[in-house]
């Protein structure tokens, strides 16, 4: 959006889907700001929440046909691509995009796409966009902050050498990165520090796939046995509210295992206890 008297320039950001697709609609925006004139031009990508990815989409399928049959039920379809993986190999997947949510929004609750009114259907799944990586121009530090806010501003490292000097886009010293000593520019699409901080972002930014909560048995292998012999009520299965972070689940879940082991041991030992207290007492009777 630009104004025309004073001519700036202001690039407007929204908050939801919702909000995105008002905006779109030129009625709903006021004829002028502050009783200035100015020009609006609406975005002519849409955000990537609007793409939905389709498995086991054969890649030897024309998707420009495809497409065009899925445009007949859903008419906010805007185009399909189909998914690569390195070495430009076609997978069998197709990124879908719509330009608008409503549609979307009942296709990402079923899960499915139909094709036809046969109920020929495919299974879907969220759009994840590749990880932007950001890289500081000043300190080369991935991920953490933008140049205009580097904390080490006196202390630049070149991105050709990986030496410390001012930025001098002719330097001469031997290419060398910063973050792998490889003789590469720092910020290569090949360096290693780059590809980790990459995946280590697509992990970060898939869900969870654990339960909010889940329901632990301290006695796994006893069923509800120790608690008709001992009356012991932690026998019985218990809530437990999944608070910590996804990372310490397996280790989480070990300790829980080996707590339950202790606990059957332990049950076994005083269950051979009352056994010989039983058997003596039968003996006792017996004579």
């Amino acid at each position: 959006m630009s104004s025309s008297k004073t001519n700036e320039c202001y690039l407007l950001y929204c908050n939801s889907s919702a909000q995105f697709e008002s905006s779109l609609n030129k009625s709903n925006w006021p004829d002028k700001f502050c009783d200035c004139d100015y020009t609006f031009d609406p975005s002519t990508r849409v955000p990537s929440s609007y793409y939905i990815v389709m498995l086991n989409a054969p890649t030897q399928w024309d998707i420009a046909n495809f497409c065009d049959e899925l445009k007949l039920q859903y008419k906010t379809i805007i185009k399909g691509e189909r998914l690569y993986v390195r070495g430009a190999r076609p997978i069998p997947k197709i990124r879908i995009d719509f330009s608008s949510n409503k549609e979307l929004s009942g296709i990402l609750q079923s899960k499915r796409m139909l094709l036809n009114d046969e109920h020929t259907s495919y299974p879907i799944e969220p759009y994840l966009a590749p990880p932007r990586i950001l890289r500081c121009y000043i300190c080369q530090q991935y991920d953490d902050h933008i140049a205009a806010h580097c904390p080490n501003k006196d202390k630049s490292i070149c991105f050709k050498c990986g030496e410390q000097h001012q930025y001098n886009p002719e330097c001469q010293n031997k290419i060398c990165c910063v973050h792998c000593k490889g003789d590469h520019l720092a910020g290569n699409l090949n360096c290693p520090k780059k590809i980790e901080t990459r995946e280590l972002k697509k992990f970060q930014a898939k869900p969870s796939t654990l339960p909010s909560s889940y329901s632990v048995n301290s006695n796994k292998w006893t069923g509800n046995s120790a608690q008709h012999l001992f009356g012991n009520s932690s026998a019985t299965s218990r809530q437990i509210n999944n608070n910590v972070n996804k990372n310490d689940y397996p280790l989480q879940l070990l300790d829980r295992m080996h707590s339950n082991i202790q606990s059957v041991l332990q049950q076994q030992v005083e269950l051979n206890r009352r056994l010989k207290e039983q058997t003596i007492k039968l003996n006792c009777h017996a004579n």
